[in-house]
């Protein structure tokens, strides 16, 4: 009696086992031909599973996260791609018309036979040829911090020494423009970030008061007011009526106040600040209040 009754419940046991193998084969069989599916066809198709196997269930979810990791990197290498040909197409404008200007100012230069006009065609074709290595070394630069992989190597920094060594590397540019800026910088402010990039950044301020500003330009760095732990490169400038730009667009691509105008701009000058100061884990923002245009750089402090 008890050997029947043992021998039906061993064979109840092996029939449940191999009811549940087959029934994880069967499942793990329509796991994989569901990822071989996804994995053959341009699809958002995700691992379906409804059973009760707990290993299984976490199988699935595995696979779906490396699923979505996937299609969200596939979509930012499409994304960066697209910018990449849109600067490429929208900066071939900026190109040509130094070039064109170029020819025009050659042929005049053959031609003439005064020296005075000589030397003049002469600083307008250097001018031209600056404006255009400008254009093409932002070009590639906006290119290289576009790619999804791009990356700075950060380390502690005094902010302020290079803040005022750049500031007053475009002393005779502010002086052509006939622009005084008011200077007011606190010493030995240090940040975690990347010399060269705050380098850039400020360049493209810089530049960007330059071509815009009037009439006055204020740069300050001081410690934030609302967070201890940040250090903020503020820059401001009066702006001429005409040229009045939005907050919301300046680090967009190729935005420009007054299209024109001012034709040497490539327009993507802040929207590389904004790629930078973001690979330093900082914030940037631009606001407009009482015909002051500021730009605000908000930077981890040490």
């Amino acid at each position: 009696m008890i050997w029947q009754l043992l021998t039906i419940v061993l064979t109840v046991i092996c029939v449940a086992l191999l009811l549940m193998i087959f029934n994880n084969r069967s499942q793990i069989k329509s796991i994989r031909d569901q990822v071989h599916f996804i994995s053959r066809n341009d699809t958002n198709k995700r691992v379906s599973f409804y059973g009760k196997s707990r290993s299984m269930s976490r199988l699935a979810k595995d696979i779906n996260y490396i699923i979505d990791n996937y299609n969200s990197k596939e979509l930012e290498i499409k994304k960066q791609d697209k910018e990449i040909k849109d600067t490429l197409t929208n900066m071939s404008h900026d190109i040509r018309t130094p070039l064109t200007s170029l020819k025009g100012y050659f042929e005049l230069l053959e031609e003439s036979e005064d020296p005075e006009e000589q030397a003049r065609y002469r600083r307008i074709i250097s001018e031209r040829i600056d404006s255009l290595e400008e254009i093409l070394e932002m070009m590639f630069f906006y290119t290289k911090v576009s790619n999804v992989n791009y990356q700075v190597s950060l380390e502690s920094l005094n902010m302020s020494e290079i803040v005022m060594h750049t500031l007053f590397s475009y002393f005779d540019d502010f002086e052509k423009s006939g622009l005084t800026p008011n200077i007011d910088i606190d010493e030995n402010l240090n940040v975690i970030g990347n010399e060269q990039s705050i380098k850039r950044i400020m360049q493209n301020l810089i530049k960007n008061c330059l071509v815009h500003g009037d009439s006055s330009v204020d740069i300050s760095l001081k410690p934030s007011v609302t967070d201890s732990k940040t250090i903020i490169l503020i820059v401001s400038n009066g702006v001429r009526e005409n040229d009045i730009p939005d907050p919301q667009k300046v680090f967009d691509r190729f935005y420009k106040a007054d299209n024109s105008r001012h034709v040497s701009s490539s327009g993507i000058g802040l929207s590389v600040a904004k790629k930078l100061t973001e690979a330093m884990n900082g914030k940037i923002w631009a606001e407009y209040k009482d015909n002051l245009f500021s730009i605000s750089v908000e930077l981890p402090a040490i």
